[in-house]
């Protein structure tokens, strides 16, 4: 019988999300589209589209001369801005993804979801790079085109996800990640950033909000119910990076934590709105399938 304890993380479990991969591009705020901006222009980064009859205002240096001249009526060429094809996943695998109240890990579902978008993307015919940050590990993806590669990058994943959980990794530096993938990037990439979010600083969103004028961005959050919510009545153990305590749970304070988590979400989706029309986002403590 296949293990799920909701913290083994194989390379069977990310082959089986690859029909997942178009439920959540249906879901993304950019639609994945598709197509080419055509300019009358030629330039650097330009390439040839097609040719059609001259109209009054078109640059006379893009005339066909050769079209012209056999037909008798004057044509130019149009050209199109070449555009990347790449789909670049920045999965943030730090410390603060090795959680899960039930369920599964965060850093678990970030990595199903991370494999679901790879196997969509080499659907499409798109190729597949990206990054993985884990504390001050960083490991660059280039971009693939081929089942082999993908499988290559997919198996990473796992190496990078089981060392955290043999060491848990420090914060990751988001904005050096974004950095780097802002030098990879080429015009028409999509970035998809797989996160729980609640480090990003203020460099973090203006990183993205550099990135989002000239790519197109999918922001997907992961996270736990415990981070929205408390359940039940009686004393809660917590532990974090400074101790651990108790804490007594009662109506009072499920609705103040209630709220805060609220106010929180809101101010976060608030910052991002100008990034993308929604941050998507899928609950740890279900599968990834239920939530499709």
């Amino acid at each position: 019988m296949k293990l799920n304890d909701g913290v083994t993380l194989t390379l069977d479990d990310l082959l089986a999300v690859s029909v997942s991969g178009s439920r959540i591009a249906t879901q993304l705020s950019d639609g994945w589209r598709t197509g080419a901006h055509q300019s009358r222009k030629k330039g650097r980064g330009m390439e040839f589209a097609e040719v059609r009859p001259y109209m009054i205002g078109d640059d006379v240096r893009n005339m066909d001369w050769r079209i012209t001249a056999r037909t008798g009526k004057p044509h130019t060429k149009l050209f199109r801005e070449e555009r990347d094809h790449s789909v670049y996943i920045l999965l943030d695998l730090s410390s603060e993804m090795y959680f899960g109240s039930k369920g599964q890990l965060k850093a678990r579902l970030a990595s199903l979801v991370a494999a679901a978008v790879a196997w969509h993307a080499l659907k499409r015919g798109d190729k597949i790079g990206g990054l993985i940050l884990s504390g001050e590990r960083t490991t660059i993806q280039s971009p693939v085109s081929h089942r082999k590669g993908v499988l290559l990058w997919l198996k990473q994943i796992i190496n990078i996800y089981s060392a955290g959980l043999q060491e848990r990794p420090a914060t990751s530096d988001i904005t050096a990640g974004l950095k780097t993938l802002g030098n990879m990037l080429r015009p028409g990439a999509r970035l998809v950033i797989i996160s729980d979010y609640y480090r990003l600083s203020q460099k973090d969103f203006l990183m993205i909000r550099y990135l989002r004028k000239r790519h197109e961005i999918n922001l997907i959050q992961i996270y736990d119910a415990l981070e929205r919510q408390v359940e039940g009545d009686g004393i809660l153990g917590v532990e974090n990076a400074s101790g651990a305590g108790f804490l007594l749970t009662n109506d009072e304070f499920r609705n103040d934590y209630a709220r805060l988590a609220s106010f929180r979400q809101f101010e976060l989706e608030r910052k991002l709105s100008g990034y993308a029309k929604q941050l998507l986002a899928f609950d740890a403590s279900k599968t990834l399938a239920e939530q499709l």
